[in-house]
């Protein structure tokens, strides 16, 4: 496969006037969401929705609440099927593909069409392409790039007034519900502060304290998705995420709000800072703090750190790095030009691929898991400028460790310093990779314990701890030892 150099970039395609038959779905795809494999026959009478995705990407994941609407608003008379077509290694596995799938609750079929041959068939060359088929299984319409709901439902209302035939199969979709931990599921980041490991119980939209013997001491959020502030029990988040400890406040990137929050820990009370629960869609250059009203959007907030009482956002949806100053109210982006590419040099010239995880470092350095180039970015913050200690592009990854010039990681989303060494979840190598920074090698921690995505790590006066994310626990991890043990699920 050869994708685009810019693989999320936005491509339109004119109504089709001259349909041709769709090509038929591969008989050696793994489908998931449906009792039986589904077939092109199958689906006539409908018009369905074919979403090509990938679930590394998260203008991907960005089209989920479009395809949601328009299931809601056309009910049986449009089938929605996801073609998984994987661009890592990770993601040609289907346990992982299931597991990504009950992560991001997914409820329509699903084809994983691991070897790609729908995404040549399609002639496809971007993450997400949808492809509208009218109710004769012919190819009518396609769109690339996310924010699409409103075009792909004009081109929907046209097909279904041309729709005549009767339905040809009822499907029905039984909902697939992941094998959780007794108390966590799926959890992402990790925060430390009054004496307690705070952990982002990201597939429960809930926050949870918990103390040094394990038991948890607190869980914030109604459990339900949804955006609302108030008191402790009844607020509600949506895929929350990277949080951090600043005095009696936690501060947190809720995700799928596409908004900061702020835990009160006193009062007991959640209240929003920044965003109103809808993605921001303008990009935004790198320049002075400004003052950002209560109301400022933001796109996909993935982790955030503070130093100096200033917070660091990884805001991953639009690769870029932003700053926020409470005491002033005033921030913006701090680096990233809000291209999706592995560029170095000044904030205002640098771009970002992603980035997903933040770890403060000595000497004035910000640290940066940049997930999609499957690299490690530092901010020299003295210098205004982004360097790169790992990694060299959007597709170049893989599993090797040595020299950091010639190692490769796959989509890592966490980092934290320790030492003169930076700790990182390889997330899609399913392993912990230590960065020597003094002589600038790579190596491998040899666990006694299986990791599955993990998405957070973190250093603490405790010691390290690692969400071992789909494997739905905390690990408190012995370095000296290479071992791992259980510290909550």
């Amino acid at each position: 496969m050869n994708p685009a150099p810019n693989p999320h970039r936005p491509v339109d395609m004119p109504f089709l006037e001259e349909r041709t038959r769709a090509p038929a779905f591969p008989t050696d795809g793994v489908w998931f969401n449906v009792a039986d494999p589904i077939r092109l026959e199958d689906c006539r009478g409908r018009v369905v929705l074919l979403d090509f995705w990938t679930y590394c990407c998260i203008n991907c994941l960005h089209v989920l609440p479009d395809l949601r609407f328009l299931e809601a608003q056309y009910g049986d008379r449009l089938l929605v099927i996801g073609i998984h077509s994987p661009k890592f290694t990770q993601e040609k596995k289907d346990e992982q593909v299931k597991l990504a799938i009950q992560r991001h609750d997914i409820r329509h079929p699903v084809l994983h069409d691991a070897s790609m041959h729908l995404w040549q068939a399609y002639g496809i060359h971007a993450w997400p392409t949808l492809v509208l088929l009218d109710h004769q299984g012919r190819v009518a319409f396609a769109t690339s790039g996310e924010g699409q709901r409103s075009i792909l439902a004009s081109a929907i209302d046209r097909l279904l007034s041309e729709a005549k035939e009767n339905r040809t199969r009822e499907f029905s979709f039984p909902e697939a519900r992941p094998e959780t931990g007794p108390h966590l599921c799926f959890p992402t980041k990790l925060a430390w502060g009054w004496d307690c490991l705070w952990i982002a119980d990201t597939g429960h939209h809930q926050l949870v304290s918990v103390d040094r013997s394990g038991n948890e001491t607190g869980r914030w959020g109604s459990g339900l998705a949804g955006f609302s502030d108030g008191m402790r029990d009844s607020a509600c988040f949506n895929e929350p995420r990277g949080l951090t400890v600043n005095r009696q406040t936690i501060w947190v990137a809720d995700t799928g709000n596409h908004a900061l929050r702020i835990l009160d820990l006193p009062g007991r009370t959640v209240r929003t800072i920044l965003g109103d629960g809808v993605q921001a869609r303008d990009r935004q250059r790198p320049g002075d703090s400004h003052p950002l009203p209560s109301g400022t959007r933001l796109n996909s907030p993935w982790d955030l750190t503070i130093r100096n009482q200033v917070l660091y956002l990884a805001m991953a949806g639009s690769h870029q790095i932003w700053s926020y100053d409470p005491g002033h109210g005033s921030g913006g982006v701090l680096a990233g030009t809000g291209l999706e590419a592995l560029v170095d040099g000044s904030y205002e010239e640098a771009a970002f691929a992603q980035p997903s995880g933040l770890g403060d470092g000595a000497h004035t350095r910000l640290y940066v898991a940049d997930s999609e180039s499957s690299a490690i970015r530092c901010l020299e913050m003295e210098r205004r400028e982004v360097t790169t200690l790992v990694g060299h592009g959007l597709f170049d990854f893989g599993d090797r460790n040595g020299g950091s010039r010639t190692a490769r990681l796959q989509h890592p989303l966490a980092v934290t310093e320790v030492g003169t060494e930076l700790w990182i979840a390889d997330s899609y190598n399913s392993k912990i990779k230590i960065l020597d920074l003094e002589k600038g090698k790579i190596r491998s921690l040899p666990l006694d314990e299986s990791l599955n995505e993990p998405e957070g790590i973190l250093a603490t006066p405790w010691g390290i701890f690692v969400a071992d994310t789909n494997h739905h626990r905390v690990l408190h991890v012995d370095p000296e030892r290479g071992s791992a043990c259980l510290f909550y699920e």
